[in-house]
């Protein structure tokens, strides 16, 4: 196999007609790609660890303690070994993360993740930042970016990457405020005023939960999911852009067609 300078040539591995190999060939190209982006150069040694095991003559694990036996026996030093064994040792972790071909979308997946790439590489690996941060950025002329404080991080997550899902309940939370079908002349309406807030919202839009919580000017989202969305389905007016997928990371909610008959009608007597 042809190798050339900085990565290796996956490409051969994808046509010769052998998934198990081509399967770890993306796993070590996505790795060592993602060193690069950072500016980190993997070593030589790793390449031809990681030919070994795409050829499956090793496994993922047995390719990452290779490398890291690799540096605790190395004597001749050179001056990026340094970098190039962080680098070496994050692309192991991550094409082993790859390759397990498992994700759920949750902060302490996320935090596991973090654990899992930098396993051996840095004491805090899997560790929230305790300590607030700035950094001086070439590109803002030594000026820094605004980073969340240390002790908002965890709620910010949640907050990000609370799966946005919602399965229709049988029947309204108690809490909810009662909505009942009009005989005024609509087809499909309510006197929910949470409702018809965020129907009217919506329109002919796909909106994820937080684009929701801003296009009806409210913050709260337990509050906004208990009297706005989940009756608004329950009613059958919204319906989720992968149903059948509820912890879909770009979830999106959407009217149904009987929403958009209401929105019509919204929109048509707010235009007379």
């Amino acid at each position: 196999m042809s190798q050339k300078e900085g990565y290796i040539n996956f490409e051969e591995y994808s046509q010769v007609g052998e998934p198990l190999k081509a399967e770890r060939a993306y796993a070590w190209s996505t790795a060592i790609g993602l060193q690069a982006v950072d500016g980190l150069t993997v070593s030589q040694y790793l390449k031809d660890t990681a030919v070994r095991n795409i050829e499956g003559e090793i496994t993922i694990d047995e390719a990452r303690e290779l490398i890291k036996t690799y540096y605790q026996t190395k004597t001749n030093r050179e001056p990026d070994d340094e970098a190039k064994q962080e680098a070496d040792k994050v692309s192991g972790n991550i094409a082993k993360i790859i390759a397990e071909q498992s994700f759920s979308f949750s902060v302490p997946t996320l935090i596991s993740i973090h654990r899992h790439i930098f396993e051996g590489v840095f004491k805090h690996a899997g560790q929230l930042r305790n300590y607030d941060i700035t950094k001086k950025e070439w590109v803002l002329r030594g000026d820094t970016v605004l980073y969340g404080r240390s002790q908002d991080l965890r709620m910010a997550l949640e907050y990000d990457m609370e799966p946005e899902e919602l399965a229709a309940p049988a029947s309204s939370p108690s809490s909810t405020p009662a909505s009942t079908p009009s005989s005024a002349g609509v087809p499909f309406t309510t006197d929910n005023e949470n409702i018809l807030r965020l129907v009217n919202a919506i329109g002919h839009r796909q909106l994820s939960v937080k684009e929701m919580l801003a296009a009806v000017g409210l913050k709260d989202r337990m509050n906004f999911m208990e009297y706005s969305l989940t009756p608004a389905i329950a009613e059958g007016l919204v319906c989720l852009l992968y149903p059948d997928k509820p912890r879909h990371p770009r979830q999106k909610y959407l009217l149904t067609v009987k929403g958009s008959a209401l929105y019509n009608e919204l929109t048509k007597d707010a235009s007379k």
